[in-house]
């Protein structure tokens, strides 16, 4: 995994990276005259709510010596083309603490461009963000001490808009809780169905179920002081906008196993038992799916009171969890 630290402008930090990669020799996979045309119809969503991630992928592109448009087109539209990933996520909070844990599933080819960024744009904040996608993110924690992170769920219809790796990308930099975040998500469009769990050092936590067509929110139910997803929808509503064919087989299981678990502590959990629940074999909550060479890439526990984020860059059974202080650091000048 990698370990960029970008800063400045957007189109600087794009700028920046993208000459990094030339000089490693970064390729553009081919880009389709379908995902042009689907990229294209979402520059206008992107433009109202975004406009600076396209300064940055302008820069990336320049930086890379690559044709902007089918650059652009290729990060806007992530997560259209294939199912992206299977993950589970959760957050927890027992009053003195809020802690988030989350493993992110994917094919092991993919493992090469796994990368974890210290990012601190311009006018926006400073945060720590996963992904395999070089502009957008997968899951992070920002310094105000919010996190999210996304699933993606099987979609039955793909419409211009925002991508979760841009959704993601924008909360990290500009939102500074959990009511900030989810104002933005039920005001945007998106292109595809995902679950976008979100907590911060306040305690606050929901995941947004969010479709083309659709988008609700759920919060902690029934007394419980956590929340969980996976890569299926809860809320009975939004069960209807799901390609239930296409659902990943075990999301069920990882669902009712982090939520048994979380049960049966109601919150208090420690280091050490969010460590147990991401390492779980017997809900599959650790991914080994050897025969389609997928599984767990990474994994984050990280104390949203105290800003502490532990990454283990690879199965969390069997791979260390390092501290990273990245963001706990001054803010780079």
């Amino acid at each position: 995994m990698y370990h960029p630290r970008l800063r400045g402008s957007y189109y600087e930090m794009g700028l920046r990276y993208g000459t990094v990669l030339r000089k490693h020799c970064f390729k553009l996979p081919e880009v389709s005259a379908q995902t042009l045309a689907l990229g294209n119809s979402s520059v206008d969503e992107v433009t109202r709510h975004f406009p600076d991630i396209l300064e940055e992928i302008r820069g990336f592109a320049d930086g890379c010596e690559l044709n902007h448009e089918a650059l652009r087109a290729f990060i806007i539209t992530v997560g259209a083309t294939e199912l992206r990933n299977q993950c589970s996520i959760f957050a927890v909070a027992d009053g003195s603490k809020v802690m988030f844990g989350r493993n992110y599933d994917f094919y092991y080819r993919i493992k090469k461009y796994t990368e974890s960024y210290l990012t601190a744009p311009a006018g926006g904040y400073k945060s720590l963000g996963t992904t395999d996608i070089f502009v957008g993110r997968e899951d992070g924690v920002n310094e105000n001490g919010l996190a999210i992170a996304i699933s993606s769920v099987a979609s039955r219809t793909i419409a211009p808009g925002l991508s979760f790796a841009l959704a993601v990308r924008y909360i990290l930099d500009k939102c500074k809780d959990v009511q900030e975040a989810r104002e933005f998500l039920m005001k945007i469009r998106f292109l595809t169905a995902s679950n976008y769990l979100l907590a911060d050092k306040s305690g606050n936590m929901a995941v947004v179920e969010a479709s083309p067509e659709k988008v609700s929110v759920r919060a902690a139910e029934n007394g419980r002081r956590f929340v969980v997803a996976t890569n299926h929808y809860i809320d009975e509503e939004m069960k209807t906008m799901e390609n239930l064919e296409k659902r990943s087989p075990d999301s069920v299981k990882r669902y009712e196993t982090i939520t048994r678990a979380l049960s049966q502590n109601n919150g208090g959990l420690e280091q050490k038992a969010i460590k147990d629940i991401l390492s779980d074999h017997s809900g599959l909550v650790c991914s080994h799916i050897d025969a389609i060479q997928l599984g767990t890439l990474w994994s984050i526990i990280a104390n949203l009171t105290k800003l502490k984020v532990l990454r283990a860059e690879g199965h969390p059974c069997k791979t260390r969890y390092q501290l990273d202080t990245r963001l706990r650091s001054p803010r780079p000048e």
